[in-house]
């Protein structure tokens, strides 16, 4: 491995990054990473609750802050002096948006922590929940929400983005912002805080351990990454990245099936 990786701060996407489907991982990128994180700070960064990203935590054996929900929870599983941070979307917000889309949703769920509420609990949403640890509320959220929720996730039907936006940008006016991205040829959208980014989870962190913007590094392939990957001073896409990654990236590695984060380590050498 390129022996220059010293007191960098390495934050690192799991699915499509290091983790395949939704439970297999890239055990020569874990391996790499492990190995990193004794002379590095390496953070997972996801859009993922803490309950199913805490595996892969331990299995790299760290002791750093972790960024869950696409940044909407910072907290240090280990540290209980590290500040914990919570974003949250207004309630009152999401059941509206419900309510004025609800010909064009197929299913929605939000968490509050571990507390998953979701409005239809069919086969095809399951994999997405990560129910483990969790616990499951299942019917209208305009009954079962009890308050804010970290975000929420939206599936609807192709060829909704644009009244879906719209709605956006016409009820919240930058309250609450949208992103997609397509899964079995369903339209799947998060709700969530402008407040809430990978990038200022990953700001706060350096602030917290004062590392300088130059020992910055995330890699990432979704959307999602864009904002920590244009803040971070290297920024590395996975080939099959999400094209408006790849646009903003410093590098290109390789994908997640031939160890794209492994490569990047033993390989790259900045100009």
């Amino acid at each position: 491995m390129n022996q220059k990786w010293k007191n960098y701060l390495i934050a690192v996407d799991l699915d499509g990054t290091i983790v395949t489907g939704f439970d297999d991982y890239d055990k020569e990128s874990f391996s790499v990473l492990k190995k990193l994180s004794k002379n590095n700070i390496v953070v997972i960064a996801t859009g993922r609750p803490f309950r199913s990203s805490y595996f892969f935590y331990k299995k790299m054996k760290l002791n750093t802050p972790i960024i869950n929900y696409n940044g909407a929870l910072l907290h240090h599983p280990k540290d209980p002096h590290f500040p914990k941070q919570m974003i949250y979307i207004n309630h009152q917000k999401l059941i509206d948006f419900i309510h004025e889309n609800q010909d064009i949703l197929v299913n929605v769920f939000c968490e509050i922590e571990d507390d998953i509420y979701l409005w239809k609990d069919t086969e095809e949403i399951r994999p997405y929940l990560h129910v483990d640890g969790g616990i499951l509320h299942v019917g209208d959220l305009e009954k079962i929400l009890p308050g804010d929720s970290n975000g929420a996730i939206l599936f609807s039907k192709p060829g909704s983005e644009e009244r879906l936006e719209t709605y956006v940008k016409d009820v919240y006016q930058d309250e609450v912002k949208i992103r997609h991205w397509f899964t079995n040829d369903v339209l799947v959208s998060e709700l969530y805080s402008p407040e809430t980014s990978k990038a200022n989870a990953i700001k706060t962190i350096c602030d917290y351990y004062h590392i300088s913007y130059e020992n910055t590094i995330a890699i990432g392939d979704g959307h999602n990454d864009i904002e920590m990957l244009s803040f971070c001073h290297i920024g590395v896409a996975m080939k099959n990245s999400h094209p408006d990654l790849i646009k903003i990236a410093t590098c290109v590695t390789d994908d997640v099936k031939h160890h794209g984060v492994a490569k990047f380590f033993k390989e790259y050498q900045e100009n």
